[in-house]
């Protein structure tokens, strides 16, 4: 195996079935409650890329490496200053739009940006892991962003707040994650209890270890970056169950703590979450880009 499965596989829960998602909502909440933690959750179909924001994958594209945060930032300033030359940064009420609702713009129309979809939700996320790709494992990140939430002062600057932080050397900007809970602006953002994770591209600040070969050893900055574009570090799921056993597992506190959870048997959790709780692309997407994308009587 390569990272970022070496990275996910030493840290992972294995999920089959929707009440055992249950139960590791339950465990992880009993965890929330002895930390003061709080997570939001996002799922992907598979378990076996790296979570990557948009426009990090697009660099990846049209460079064939892996972004530094000076790289990044670079890429990031020109895809937004070109949004800007189109006259995109309007609101329809007046007014100019601030550097995230700009990007939070971007993001909802597929223009990419570091911004990561993230949900209040798990099940939303969930329905997520499992909505495609059968013959692949499914993955679900719960990440703790507990007081890093992102403010109406820093939400309403001209341009990104991080663009004024430091690109040389690992700081908080690198080190942790931001949550930005957006105005209500698109209904589908309300419908999936949507938030947007951001944060630098990561060092090995702080100091994140894997399993490799039967042996726990600390991974290089290169192994961070193939995993992940913004900075979180893994926890063992035990940690959440010792806290449902009202027991304390492990002592250290990471700065930005995650859990993942590897979904297997989609097609299974899928139909129950659709029967059960009414989770489908039309319910998730209501709207025509969610027709136009998820629609079957005109295919």
């Amino acid at each position: 195996m390569a990272f970022p499965s070496d990275y996910w596989r030493s840290y992972e829960k294995e999920i089959g079935s929707l009440p055992e998602f249950q139960e590791a909502i339950r465990r992880i909440s009993a965890y929330e409650r002895a930390t003061g933690s709080k997570f939001v959750w996002r799922g992907v179909a598979n378990s076996l890329h790296p979570l990557y924001s948009s426009i990090v994958r697009a660099y990846i594209e049209a460079n064939e490496a892996v972004p530094t945060e000076k790289q990044l930032r670079a890429f990031e300033r020109q895809v937004l200053e070109e949004a800007r030359e189109w006259n995109l940064d309007w609101h329809r009420e007046g007014g100019r739009l601030s550097g995230l609702e700009i990007l939070a713009a971007m993001q909802h129309h597929g223009i990419p940006t570091r911004l990561l979809d993230f949900s209040f939700n798990p099940l939303f996320a969930l329905s997520f892991a499992t909505e495609k790709h059968d013959d692949r494992d499914g993955r679900i990140f719960a990440i703790d962003i507990s007081d890093r939430l992102v403010d109406r002062s820093l939400a309403s600057l001209p341009d990104p707040w991080w663009w004024e932080e430091s690109d040389h050397a690992a700081t908080d900007w690198t080190a942790k994650s931001w949550i930005w809970r957006p105005p209500p602006f698109e209904p589908r953002i309300v419908r999936q209890a949507g938030c947007f994770l951001v944060g630098g591209v990561p060092t090995t600040t702080p100091l994140r270890n894997a399993k490799i070969d039967g042996e726990w050893r600390p991974i290089h900055v290169d192994e961070v970056r193939a995993s992940m574009s913004v900075p979180f570090q893994l926890i063992s799921y035990e940690q959440a169950v010792a806290a449902f056993q009202g027991k304390k597992y492990g002592s250290i506190t990471p700065k930005v703590r995650a859990f993942t959870l590897r979904i297997k048997c989609k097609p299974a959790i899928r139909e129950e979450l659709h029967s059960g709780f009414d989770l489908s692309h039309k319910t998730l997407f209501p709207d025509f880009a969610g027709m136009a994308a998820y629609g079957t009587s005109f295919r």
